[in-house]
């Protein structure tokens, strides 16, 4: 078997190859297309390799070199494919390993995505000293969604180079450190345990970039570059026409008719897939804003499933703001990019805006322990996003913002109840609040028979005096149907406020002007009550 580089001739036979085994599902369409394949042919920005034999294109894959910053220094090593009657003769592994041999000198951080359901792929990568950071769940669309995991090897002087002790939120913690460890490096990841969000709720006027504006984002590009937040590899000083070339959007926000600021992203149709490359803006006011937008956008507008961006580690404000927006960390890449002097580590955050069904995956014990982070925190932020979208409706948290909502969301926990199933008796001690996302519940008063006092149905709370003092419940509350409850216990609430006051003081009053509305209508009924008695 001859491993070499790509030439003229082989273009029909390798675009036939892609065909013959992902047929018309391969998202990277560009591959069927000779033309491009002939400019890749003679781009310096891709190494590409065919395997051989007996004159017979088995085999071929490319190294991306002209992605990221030039002085990034990145290699994408994909597009790997192998004619499926050649499998388990070494084929894959061959032409990896000489695409190493072939930019190993040029870069200083390569990576790959292989597919989870493919553990040949996973296995080439692991003997090429390639390492699993981070698993991107269901990213591209082949005959459905399917999910990748990403690999990672560090090249020349990118560990020399590597800026220590980044700033992380919780969330990235773990994530963070089983990737540092699986690269062989000491984690040194710093937990920034209160971090304030970007505000996101000032309103600016949006349009879309004309090149009349673009000096006028440049001048603040220019003054913001000292720590940038975003990464992608495309800047608004590429030119106007280089960004329209690429596809890219940039939405512009406006202040009296200037710009203060603009995000960039591309828009993948093919696998509904947006990605944010960068963000440009006047002051911290409009980040949150921007990114909001185009979030909001890239679901609604562009039908976009998946929606990406690679944030500096350095950033534990702007991780945070994407952690409120339903971002989760999927990826973590040392030493990733470079800027001044040093190499800067990368979070990929993802928001999975379509239902998360992981299917079926062959994963490598090795990959394991990184998937494992990953789909634990997809399905909590899937779950989060849900309580936080039922508190968001209730009128005890109103006034509250994203983030103090998501923080009473994280003390929540769920319980389950059967129908007929009491939730807690008359005299019993309360010391839990609820809050019914599923069913109905009865409250009653044991000393009046007959109908119930209320009838808490989904969207609704009950129990919320727990939460003031731990005395004997007044009533008693049982299930009428299957019921599923968020639960809220004081201590953990009392430990929550402590923490943060000007929360509890809110959810403190909206608990009165509840009582309050409640003895109003009391008195109403009282009221009727007796005229009622008195007209006997």
């Amino acid at each position: 078997m001859n491993i070499r580089p790509i030439e003229e001739r082989d273009i029909e036979a390798v675009i036939a190859l892609y065909r013959k085994v992902y047929g018309a599902d391969f998202p990277f369409r560009e591959f069927y297309e000779p033309a491009w394949v002939r400019k890749g042919i003679y781009d310096d920005g891709i190494a590409w390799s065919v395997a051989e034999d007996e004159g017979r294109v088995v085999g071929s894959g490319a190294v991306m070199v002209n992605v990221g910053d030039h002085d990034d220094l990145l290699g994408e090593f994909g597009r790997l494919v192998v004619d499926p009657d050649c499998r388990g003769r070494g084929v894959g592994e061959a032409l990896s390993r000489a695409r190493v041999e072939a930019v190993g000198k040029r870069i200083e951080f390569a990576f790959a995505e292989a597919r989870a359901v493919h553990e040949g792929a996973q296995k080439i990568m692991l003997r090429l000293g390639f390492a699993p950071v981070g698993f991107e769940p269901m990213k591209y669309i082949l005959r459905h969604r399917e999910s990748v995991v990403f690999f990672a090897r560090l090249f020349g002087n990118a560990v020399k180079l590597r800026k220590n002790n980044p700033q992380v939120i919780k969330a990235v913690h773990a994530l963070g450190t089983q990737a540092l460890e699986a690269m062989g490096l000491e984690p040194d990841l710093i937990v920034k345990a209160e971090v304030a969000p970007y505000p996101s709720d000032v309103e600016y006027e949006v349009v879309e970039l004309q090149d009349a504006w673009s000096h006028r984002l440049l001048r603040i590009e220019q003054g913001r570059v000292a720590k940038p937040e975003v990464f992608g590899g495309m800047h608004l000083d590429y030119g106007f026409l280089k960004i329209k070339a690429a596809n890219a959007v940039y939405l512009v926000a406006r202040e009296h008719g200037a710009p203060v600021g603009a995000v960039g992203f591309t828009v993948d149709d093919i696998d509904r897939k947006c990605r944010i490359f960068e963000l440009i803006e006047f002051d911290d006011a409009v980040k949150g804003f921007l990114l909001k937008r185009v979030t909001e956008l890239a679901a609604t507008h562009y039908g976009c499933d998946y929606i990406e961006v690679d944030v500096n580690a350095h950033s534990p404000r702007l991780q945070c703001t994407l952690d409120l927006m339903g971002y989760v960390p999927v990826a973590y890449c040392p030493a990733m990019v470079f800027h001044s002097v040093e190499r800067l580590d990368v979070v990929k955050m993802a928001n999975l805006v379509c239902a998360y069904e992981p299917g079926e995956f062959r994963l490598l014990d090795e990959v394991k322990p990184i998937f494992d982070i990953v789909n634990a925190a997809v399905l909590e932020k899937k779950k989060g996003v849900e309580v936080s979208g039922v508190m968001a409706r209730i009128g005890l948290f109103e006034g509250l913002g994203a983030a103090a909502i998501e923080r009473i969301g994280h003390i929540c926990t769920e319980k389950r109840y059967r129908a007929g199933e009491v939730v807690f008796a008359e005299g019993s001690t309360g010391a839990e609040m609820y809050i019914v996302t599923k069913g109905s519940i009865e409250i009653r008063d044991e000393t009046m028979p007959g109908e119930p006092v209320a009838l808490v149905c989904a969207g609704e709370f009950f129990g919320e005096f727990a939460l003031i003092d731990a005395l004997p419940r007044s009533m008693s509350a049982a299930c009428v149907e299957d019921a599923t409850v968020l639960v809220i216990a004081k201590r953990d609430f009392d430990s929550l406020m402590a923490q943060h006051p000007e929360l509890g003081t809110r959810v403190y009053r909206n608990i009165a002007e509840t009582l309050v509305g409640r003895l109003r209508r009391t008195n109403v009924k009282l009221t009727d009550y007796k005229m009622k008695y008195e007209a006997r």
